[in-house]
């Protein structure tokens, strides 16, 4: 399994707890809610299952065939998940959408990493 370390470092502080409560909040102000994100993923187990390897990766990023061979998820489902395809996934719910993921292109390569407020919400369901 090839996956590339996190370059830019966007750490809390030292200490610092997640609070929910205030997360709910930021995500709102961006546009889309909590109980969106939740119906999203809900609705989708593709979408679910991306963003829980990328979970289990981070701080590291990873292609499209990767998360494919990881997950064991067709990769045009991956790419659907992530960025939204035709009608199948819509775009409005995908990953990348929903801020969850972050895109990264280093030349001619596209990796995938979860962004800090997906790793955000995954931490305020583990509660």
């Amino acid at each position: 399994m090839r996956v590339y370390e996190r370059e830019e470092s966007e750490e809390t502080e030292a200490g610092e707890e997640s609070n929910p409560e205030r997360e709910r909040e930021e995500e709102a102000e961006e546009g889309v809610s909590f109980g969106e994100i939740l119906r999203a993923l809900r609705r989708s187990r593709v979408r679910t299952e991306i963003l829980m390897y990328l979970y289990k990766i981070y701080p590291n990023a990873s292609y499209p065939a990767e998360i494919s061979r990881n997950t064991g998820i067709d990769p045009t489902n991956i790419l659907g998940g992530l960025r939204g395809m035709g009608s199948r996934f819509d775009e409005a719910n995908s990953l990348l959408k929903l801020g969850l993921v972050e895109k990264i292109e280093r030349g001619n390569a596209t990796y995938y990493r979860i962004s800090e407020r997906g790793k955000a919400f995954i931490e305020s369901l583990k509660m």
